[in-house]
């Protein structure tokens, strides 16, 4: 056996007892993350090697893609300049405005501002109308790669304005105040003069713009000056017509505590109303209780309320009510009912019920009229609140109104206050005129081009030639959806792997298990070991060999594990229970026989006499017989069970070849009886979603899955130098 084939059937036996995955779904994929399965080396180089003419064929593509834009990519001249910005400018008089100095995010925040200032297309038109590309013709070819002859004015400042944005890269160094201003064309001179024009233009501009906001500030703050005083004006003179007319003196012009608002005038009225709402708030909640006693008191039984039950009157009367009746019980019981004693007894019972209804009937009179008392007195605190409501709620517009008033003056005031004020500094600093950007490096023209780089475009090309095979093999794994390696088996179908079976060269399948070297028998050694290791308990008695689907190797499988455990001097019995299509028989060069399992099950020969003897020692075969009408109401009762019950006595292991899961339900029967199962599957030809889904009936009908079996599995596919082309018939 190569280290291979070792290797992947030893994978079975480390996996554990299989009966420790009964608690999860055996047949979804497992949790590992397809992401940690992608970083397996082998994993890698397996699919390198099953998709390598795909993986060659995209990077040569790239690759040349690479070459051709290498010929094709215009020469490109790259020239900088850089300017220096500084958040305050130097001062001359001391009360110029400046910006105060930002530090952290705020400092960044300027300086991209700056940046995108630099990068605005007002910015682009100055420096189009400075060196007058829009009326260049040579540019706008240059820019557009064609005639610009038929374009309309607009239309080339357009054209001018989008190129000298699109080529132009300001970039904003971190930790410094030195921005660079970098502009790309196909004329080295062009680039250095439209570079050192931006500069220029940034700087003329920020110089202009501090002198039309200053000259802008006076006119402002004078037309604000003139408006701000007469507002102040008009407030006041209204503050004092509508305090004289709606007769309110402001009582609060004393300074209110820090932290609290100037109050208004106060009144008896708002002090009435308050203590008046406190009332009928209260009034409220007694008279919501009395309703709610009153309520229970209507609904409960007279004599169980809890104010009766409570009352002295009424517990004497209950008392003496309980000493007259057992004295009447008594009298009952010596002397007949029209005897004098027992009626006068009754009688003052009688009278002694009727007096605590009475008082019981006056105790809750007694909660319904305190709950009509507390009704009224509710009513009567809200009608005096409602009416102290609407006379409070006129005091309070007038106040409200004087508040607004005298708030407005006081607006007025501050305002017109801080206008004098500012227009007096703006004033005296005007006419000044400071910057504070200047211009560091002057762009030369550059003498070599800048693009095409030959490595860049061509690492360029590599890296999306790697990146686009990467995503094409992985779109064809997902679409191909078949396990390849049998290593995958764990991973997607979440069962043990048991063994792989090489793919044979030229030879019959019989052939090469005849030849104990081989490395089929070697595969199916280690096969065999797997199984006797995959449980605590030993070799299983009864072994079911099926499949997802016909010619998967099931048959050869079960041929061979069969042969191995008999020449281990293990008593095996090999039964073809594929009733519609058997081939074991074919195998063992014995004919199919008249009687079989078929016969056995329906009951018309008995188990020991369908065993055939076949030439390997240790080795009896059934074959499946005469072929039913209907093989799975053979399988479906209880003759199977019974059969494998009295054969498991004469034999320690019984090897059944089932038929596919998939196409019939006869698996199903069979794997209910047998003690284990086994899955048979054809690398690189099953599909995942198939084999989970007859794993899945698998587990379904009760069958104890221990794990999977691998055949035809591809070395020299797999990047392995012994390599077989072997194709199975079963």
């Amino acid at each position: 056996m190569n280290g291979h084939e070792a290797s992947m059937a030893g994978a079975g036996k480390h996996m554990g007892d299989p009966t420790s995955q009964q608690g999860q779904d055996a047949f979804a994929p497992p949790s590992t993350s397809m992401v940690s399965e992608l970083f397996d080396f082998d994993t890698l180089r397996l699919m390198v090697i099953l998709n390598h003419r795909l993986i060659l064929a995209i990077l040569g593509v790239g690759l040349l893609l690479g070459a051709v834009s290498l010929v094709i990519m215009p020469k490109v001249y790259t020239a900088r300049s850089s300017v220096q910005i500084d958040q305050q400018e130097r001062k001359v008089l001391g009360t110029e405005d400046s910006d105060p100095v930002a530090f952290g995010t705020e400092a960044d925040r300027f300086l991209q501002t700056q940046v995108d200032i630099l990068t605005s297309r007002a910015m682009a038109k100055r420096v189009s109308d400075t060196l007058g590309l829009s009326a260049n013709d040579k540019f706008l070819e240059l820019a557009t790669g064609h005639a610009s002859s038929d374009l309309a004015p607009d239309e080339r400042l357009d054209h001018v304005i989008d190129t000298l944005q699109r080529n132009l890269v300001v970039d904003l160094p971190r930790n410094s105040r030195i921005v660079g201003v970098t502009y790309r064309s196909r004329d080295a001179q062009l680039s250095a003069k439209i570079a050192n024009t931006f500069v220029s233009e940034f700087i003329k501009g920020n110089i202009q713009r501090k002198f039309s906001a200053s000259s802008y500030s006076l006119d402002f703050l004078s037309n604000q000056l003139s408006v701000a005083k007469n507002k102040l004006e008009q407030s006041e003179r209204l503050l004092i017509t509508y305090s004289r007319a709606a007769g309110l003196i402001d009582a609060s012009s004393r300074a209110a505590p820090q932290g609290e608002p100037q109050r208004g005038p106060q009144s008896l009225v708002t002090a009435n109303l308050v203590e008046l709402n406190s009332r009928s708030t209260e009034a409220k909640a007694a008279r919501l209780q009395a309703e709610e006693r009153w309520l229970e008191a209507s609904k409960t039984p007279l004599m169980e309320l809890p104010e009766v039950l409570s009352n002295d009157a009424i517990q004497r009367l209950l008392q003496k009510r309980a000493e007259l009746s057992s004295s009447l019980q008594e009298l009952r019981v010596h002397l007949k009912a029209d005897h004098p004693s027992v009626v006068q007894a009754a009688t003052e019972l009688a009278e002694i019920d009727r007096e605590a209804k009475v008082l019981a009937e006056a105790i809750r009179a007694s909660i319904h009229n305190q709950y009509r008392t507390a009704a009224r007195q509710d009513a009567a605190l809200q009608g005096a609140v409602d009416g102290l409501k609407l006379a409070t709620l006129s005091e309070q517009d007038r106040g409200v109104r004087y508040n607004i008033l005298k708030r407005e003056v006081d607006t007025n005031r501050q305002l017109y206050d801080s206008l004098l004020q500012r227009y007096k500094e703006v004033s005296a600093a005007s006419g000044v005129t400071v910057n504070n950007i200047a211009q560091v490096d002057v762009a030369e023209a550059p003498r070599k081009p800048t693009s095409p780089r030959i490595l860049v475009n061509m690492a360029v090309a590599l890296g999306l030639s790697m990146v686009t095979a990467a995503v094409a093999v992985l779109v064809r794994g997902h679409l191909v959806d078949t396990i390849d390696d049998p290593r995958e088996v764990e991973s997607r179908l979440g069962i043990p792997l048991l063994g792989a079976v090489p793919l044979a060269d030229g030879i019959k399948p019989h052939d090469a298990l005849l030849d104990a070297r081989s490395d089929i028998s070697e595969a199916y050694h280690a096969i065999r070991t797997a199984i006797e290791l995959s449980s605590s308990a030993g070799l299983p008695s009864s072994l079911l060999l099926t499949s997802n689907s016909p010619a998967e190797g099931k048959s050869t499988s079960s041929f061979a594990l069969a042969r191995d455990f008999a020449m281990l001097g293990k008593k095996v019995l090999l039964i073809d229970a594929d009733l519609r299509r058997p081939s074991l028989h074919l195998l063992l060069e014995l004919g199919n026989g008249a009687e079989g399992l078929s016969s056995v099950l329906a009951r018309k020969t008995a188990p020991r006499d369908a065993i055939l003897g076949t030439q390997i020692d240790n080795l009896g075969f059934m074959p499946s017989g005469p072929t039913p009408p209907d093989p799975a109401n053979l399988f479906s009762g209880s003759r199977l069970k019974e059969m494998l019950a009295e054969l498991e006595e004469h034999y320690d292991l019984i090897v059944l070849d089932a038929p596919p899961v998939l196409a019939i339900a006869d698996a199903l029967e069979l794997t209910a009886v047998a003690k284990v199962t086994v899955f048979v599957m054809e690398a690189g030809v099953v599909r995942v979603k198939s084999a989970q889904q007859s794993l899945l009936r698998l587990h379904r009908a009760g069958g104890r899955v221990i794990g999977a079996v691998a055949t035809k599995y591809n070395l020299k596919m797999a990047g392995y130098s012994n390599a077989y082309t072997y194709s199975y018939g079963n």
